[in-house]
């Protein structure tokens, strides 16, 4: 008991924390363009992410705009850049502190760190809705895997009963182009 170095370098760390939490509050708070409203219109967005995974987002127009259209965050301003800067350096301060702490204390507050890295990971695993901008997204049923991409192009095309998106993003052949001529 009575390591206050301990004690200060959590709150140095909680400080740190704090500062950044208030900026990116302020800088999401204030959102840009979602596009004209379309009350009442459904839609069905299909996005592309790395490695050939597709998330399909389907819902009222003006919330996939919401949460897919404009800036989520807006620039920083000079005094958020400062207080984002002090955030930083005490960070930094704070590696040289803990070289004051107890070997227990600093063996506690790498548990701590540890545990809290943990923490975030199955959070992170197990979220199974997103909150942004006023709206809920969520997620409808297991991830599904295609073979091939034109599978779940095909499942698509079935479902819209329409095929001119898939041939606008490639993920289908236009099947009277294929009985033309190639010309290089």
């Amino acid at each position: 008991m009575g390591d206050w170095w301990g004690v200060f370098s959590l709150l140095v760390l909680m400080v740190a924390r704090l500062c950044n939490v208030v900026v990116i509050r302020q800088r999401c708070r204030e959102v840009g363009w979602k596009g004209a409203s379309e009350p009442g219109v459904r839609g069905d967005l299909l996005v592309l992410l790395s490695q050939d995974r597709w998330v399909r987002l389907q819902g009222a127009v003006d919330d996939l705009k919401a949460v897919t259209s404009g800036q989520w965050m807006r620039d920083r301003t000079f005094a958020e850049d400062i207080l984002t800067a002090l955030a930083t350096l005490l960070v930094y301060l704070d590696t040289t502190l803990v070289s004051n702490v107890s070997k227990f204390g600093q063996l506690l507050l790498l548990l701590l760190l540890i545990v809290s890295a943990g923490l975030l990971s199955v959070t992170n695993g197990t979220t199974k809705e997103m909150h942004m901008h006023g709206r809920v997204i969520t997620v409808k049923g297991p991830p599904r895997k295609y073979a091939r991409r034109r599978n779940l192009a095909d499942e698509l095309v079935q479902e819209t009963k329409r095929k001119d998106w898939a041939l606008r993003l490639g993920m289908i052949v236009d099947d009277a182009a294929g009985d033309a001529q190639v010309v290089l």
